[in-house]
């Protein structure tokens, strides 16, 4: 208890800091005792923010090796992650955290997972919206035009979304992104192919490395993706050819 007290008063001395942002590790203080992180020292031109006065900062050594020394337990830990990070790299962290969970694409779902744990989601409450795949094996896919994306599930459980953006006039422009958050240790690439409806010689294709995202948001990415024309489609409907391959982070 007296732990938990002691970390809490700590934590409300950083937060006076204009910012309240407490992962710096450099903080100053007037010769009233006001601290200041060391983003907020350096716009504040030598007046303190609380005492409103000309001040003489100095770095508080103390205070820099108490936040140095604190460590917590991540944010996910209710989703398995076991590690307790000093607080000064507790963001970065998070950023990377391979437990940090995802958001289900499907309208008006809600739910948060990760790796791991999709296949049993979209089997409970996704089933006809998911189609699975192995590695390596290219599939057909027939998409409607008005489809923003299709969802993906590889065969380790790894979450991908063949994004639709229709660019008018032009026709659709296809990319594949995973969704999942940390630096994992596998990484993924994938081909598309798309064949005229009027002229089958005609064909599209792309290959490029699949984006990582931890939740869609309905912005698509513009590194690389395949337009197709719309005299390419049949009516209503693309019908792509897709391989998604896997390989390991050397």
């Amino acid at each position: 208890l007296y732990f938990k007290q002691t970390i809490s008063v700590i934590i409300d001395i950083l937060l006076s800091s204009p910012c309240m942002f407490t992962a710096y590790l450099y903080h100053f203080q007037c010769q009233n005792g006001h601290v200041a992180c060391f983003s907020c020292w350096s716009k504040l031109s030598n007046k303190c923010h609380i005492c409103s006065r000309d001040a003489k900062f100095a770095r508080n050594i103390a205070l820099e090796k108490i936040v140095e020394s604190i460590k917590s337990s991540c944010s996910y830990a209710k989703w398995g992650c076991c590690k307790f990070i000093n607080y000064a790299q507790r963001d970065a962290h998070e950023e990377a955290c391979l437990f940090a969970p995802s958001v289900c694409p499907i309208s008006n779902c809600g739910y948060r997972g990760f790796t791991g744990r999709w296949s049993g989601h979209f089997l409970t409450s996704h089933s006809s919206d998911v189609m699975r795949f192995i590695y390596g094996q290219p599939f057909e896919v027939n998409i409607e035009v008005s489809v923003p994306f299709l969802v993906f599930l590889g065969e380790d459980d790894h979450l991908f979304l063949l994004q639709n953006n229709n660019l008018t006039p032009f026709g659709h422009a296809f990319s594949v992104v995973c969704l999942r958050s940390g630096n994992l240790n596998w990484m993924f690439s994938y081909q598309i192919e798309a064949t005229s409806r009027k002229k089958p010689e005609n064909r599209l294709q792309l290959k490029a490395s699949v984006t990582n995202t931890r939740q869609w948001t309905g912005i698509y990415p513009s590194e690389a993706f395949l337009l197709v024309p719309f005299d390419f489609c049949h009516s209503s409907n693309i019908v792509l050819n897709i391989s998604i391959e896997r390989y390991a982070v050397v």
